[in-house]
C-alpha cells in the first residue's frame, strides 16, 4: 500500500502519470487519508478525478483506484507537537496517522513534513527519490524522465534542484 499526500498526488494527476505511478510500485491501488480527499476537493482539477476515488476496497477497480480511508488526528494529540500539528497541514498529518496503522510508505513532497515523518519514525518518499528510483529499476527511460520534468514545471510549476535534476539525468 502506497499512501499518498495531496502535493505528491496532484503533481502526477497533472502531468497524467498516475498509472506510471501505480506501475513502478506494482500496486494496484493507492489510498489517500480523508483529510487529503478533502484538500483535493478545493482543487480546480478535483471534477476532472473525482472519477478516481474508492471508499471501501470492494469499490476498487481499474479506474477507481485511489481508495479514500477515514482517519481521526485526534489520535496524533500525544504523538506530536503544537508547532508540529500548525505547521503540517491536515492532508500530511492524515498521511501519519494510516503510516501509523499500517507502516506503509508516505509519499509526501514537502521537506518540513518528510522530515517529522522521519523523526517519528515513519517512511517517507519524495518525488525526485520517487523517480531517481524509477530510473534505476528501468522503469522510466532518460527521455520519459526529461519530459515528466518538463510536464512537471510547465502544468504544476514544480522545479527540481539543478543538482537535483542532473542526478535525474545523468
Amino acid at each position: 500500500m502506497a499512501i499518498l499526500d495531496t502535493g505528491f498526488l496532484s503533481s502526477f494527476f497533472k502531468v497524467g502519470k498516475l498509472d506510471f505511478f501505480l506501475k513502478v510500485l506494482d500496486v494496484k491501488h493507492v489510498v489517500i487519508p480523508s483529510t487529503v480527499y478533502e484538500e483535493l476537493k478545493k482543487a480546480k482539477f478535483f471534477d476532472e478525478m473525482v472519477c478516481l476515488f474508492a471508499f471501501s476496497e470492494n469499490d476498487l477497480d481499474n479506474k477507481r483506484f485511489i481508495l479514500v480511508k477515514n482517519v481521526d488526528l485526534i489520535v496524533l494529540q500525544d504523538g506530536f507537537t503544537d508547532e508540529e500539528r500548525i505547521m503540517l497541514g491536515k492532508g500530511e498529518l492524515g498521511c501519519f496517522v494510516l503510516a501509523n496503522e499500517s507502516g506503509e510508505t508516505i509519499f509526501v513532497d514537502d521537506s518540513k513534513a518528510r522530515t517529522i515523518a522521519k523523526e517519528k519514525g515513519l517512511k517517507v518518499v519524495s518525488l525526485p527519490s520517487f523517480l531517481l528510483y524509477s530510473k534505476r529499476k528501468h522503469f522510466t527511460s532518460l527521455e520519459e524522465l526529461k519530459e515528466i520534468i518538463h510536464d512537471l514545471k510547465a502544468k504544476d510549476c514544480y522545479e527540481f534542484s539543478e543538482d537535483v535534476k542532473m542526478t535525474l539525468l545523468e
